[in-house]
């Protein structure tokens, strides 16, 4: 249904006015800025959003109430009155026996939602990044909160893999895998008989020492009968000696020595067996890190499939427009590519004619009218564009144009000055 006339009373600085647009194409506007044309703007938002596009000062100065009427071409009557900060909306629909307007009773609400635009103004996307437009797609469709659990899922899976990988690299790499190597049997007993011998030759070397400080002391003679004596002597330090290691068992270097080395070899493979445990203990763990890193990859790239998939199974209402998994807009492969510092889009301005507009007719609702604010920064090129797409798609384009009204009047505009229509 297209919006066929449109009445408004005490609103802002229109007192009444009763406007009647011819169909669909473009319907021009003009007047000056404060003639009263954001108000006639205002009028279409609040009847086709509701309450929620309502805005404080909405009434005319010195009025308590305000009303706006919208009749549509098939005979709906949307009523929308204002009183203080309280939107009221009724509908009514034309008898054609009687030729009067009966009220819509029970479901007004839904009946509304039903009928009316939820994108009234798409040509003030051209000004939004890729990254917002798709946001309010995402909202429109219904799946905001869907995208938002893949994204915090997909986001907490990214930073555990990249945890793990710093974890991985800290452990270096594995280098060669060194020779399969067991542990020899328990060093006790070689350890015990080193100690024994050691301590053997240890205490055979100081009775030795102390058996000849004993001899050398003795070796004092006032005459050549004393020397005889020292038989005696040497007999004494012999008893002496043996009795200091009588019993314990005997060692000799050569027996130390060979402890040595067989001590030394027991080290050596006992080194290479703990080489070889804490070769296997890295890889355990670098073995672990890699799958836990392998698991998150394909996890990621799962959750980023599911993003995709839900992404491209949005009805967006334009054949050939996407939503790269750069959250980019792309439309028939061409990025748009507008970010938050980039301003200048990819798109020529029929392609983002098509797209937004288009846009704006998958979210609208029956009533087929578009609002265009500020049409006259529009050029020659996009006003064609923008009047054949309304044509092709029997929308009711209205564009809101500032510029003073001049005094041979044309054809088709509706000029506002001061708030008053004033047509040919």
């Amino acid at each position: 249904m297209l919006l066929r006339e449109l009445q408004i009373l005490n609103c802002r600085k229109i007192m009444q006015a009763q406007i009647q647009f011819h169909g669909p194409g473009l319907q021009v506007i003009q007047g000056m800025n404060g003639s009263g044309k954001s108000t006639i703007a205002q009028a279409i938002q609040l009847t086709l959003e509701g309450p929620k596009a309502f805005t404080p000062g909405m009434i005319r100065l010195g009025e308590s109430q305000a009303e706006i009427v919208a009749i549509t071409d098939d005979g709906v009557k949307i009523k929308t009155s204002i009183s203080g900060k309280t939107v009221k909306q009724t509908v009514a629909k034309l008898d054609e026996e009687s030729g009067r307007y009966t009220s819509v009773s029970g479901g007004v609400r839904e009946f509304l939602e039903g009928i009316r635009s939820g994108f009234e103004m798409p040509w003030s996307l051209r000004d939004m990044s890729d990254a917002k437009i798709i946001e309010i797609l995402k909202d429109r469709c219904g799946i905001t909160q869907k995208v938002s659990e893949i994204d915090a899922s997909l986001k907490d899976k990214e930073r555990l893999r990249t945890e793990t990988g710093r974890d991985k690299k800290a452990l270096g790499e594995l280098g060669d895998t060194p020779v399969k190597t067991e542990h020899p049997p328990k060093i006790d007993e070689i350890k015990k008989k080193r100690e024994e011998a050691t301590a053997y030759l240890k205490k055979v070397s100081e009775t030795l020492d102390k058996a000849a400080n004993y001899i050398r002391e003795k070796c004092v003679f006032s005459s050549i009968e004393e020397i005889g004596s020292m038989h005696g002597v040497v007999d004494a330090a012999i008893k002496c000696a043996q009795d200091k290691i009588k019993g314990d068992t005997v060692y000799t270097q050569a027996n130390l020595d060979k402890l040595d080395r067989e001590y030394s070899n027991w080290v050596e493979i006992e080194k290479k067996a703990n080489e070889y445990d804490a070769y296997l203990e890295k890889k355990k763990k670098f073995d672990s890190l890699e799958e836990s890193y392998n698991s998150l990859t394909q996890e990621i790239e799962e959750f980023r499939e599911a993003r995709k998939r839900v992404l491209s199974e949005m009805n967006l209402g334009v054949k050939g427009l996407e939503i790269s998994e750069e959250n980019q807009l792309v439309y028939n492969g061409a990025i748009r590519g507008v970010t938050d510092t980039n301003k200048v889009s990819n798109w020529s301005t029929a392609e983002s004619v098509k797209v937004f507009f288009s846009i704006a007719a998958k979210f609208s609702g029956e009533i087929k009218v578009i609002v265009v604010d500020n049409a006259e920064s529009l050029d020659e090129k996009t006003t064609k564009a923008i009047s054949d797409w309304s044509e092709k798609n029997q929308y009711l384009v209205i564009l809101l144009k500032v510029a003073t009204v001049p005094e041979t009047l044309e054809d088709g505009i509706i000029y506002v000055k001061d708030g008053e229509i004033v047509t040919k």
